[in-house]
């Protein structure tokens, strides 16, 4: 799943707005911020790119 999402390292390299916008756009991520408790929830739910393999039959 993480290689679906290409050079993760680099796009966190990657300090432009830009490109770090892609990668979060990638990961479907989500923050959430709770005033009263002072704290940001994150999700992510990336994409999954499957291929089924199947055996001979």
């Amino acid at each position: 799943m993480v290689d679906s999402l290409g050079d993760v390292g680099a796009a966190l390299a990657d300090t432009k707005p830009a490109g770090l916008a892609r990668l979060y756009q990638r990961l479907n991520l989500e923050l959430r911020y709770e005033s009263k408790e002072l704290a940001v929830y994150a999700t992510t739910s990336p994409g999954v790119d499957s291929a089924c393999v199947r055996r001979g039959t």
